[in-house]
């Protein structure tokens, strides 16, 4: 068997995703609660009252007005970004180009 060298991979490293609780605070997004799922506003449709749904553990959420939904932080930074994948993972730190 041959071992991967680790010089030039390349591709998305799930490991090195900020964890929820790091990553939704710095997009401004204030969870209230506690356990499991914590609420919020969406930011995805004019919000007055917490409809956004966070699971503190993946980073998986769920609108409950407007439907938008994924399951972790990448998904959401695709979303709330307008990214594309490989751009969402390399603004997180989850890509490795190889360097």
């Amino acid at each position: 068997m041959n071992a991967t060298p680790t010089r030039g991979r390349f591709g998305f490293r799930r490991d090195r995703l900020p964890s929820a609780a790091d990553y939704y605070p710095t997009q401004g997004i204030k969870l209230i609660g506690r356990g499991a799922w914590r609420d919020t506003i969406c930011p995805f449709h004019p919000d007055t009252r917490p409809s956004l749904r966070v699971r503190i553990e993946t980073g998986a959420f769920r609108c409950m007005v407007c439907g938008a939904h994924g399951g972790d932080v990448l998904a959401f930074h695709m979303q709330r970004h307008g990214l594309r994948f490989i751009e969402a993972a390399k603004a997180l730190g989850a890509w490795e180009d190889g360097q």
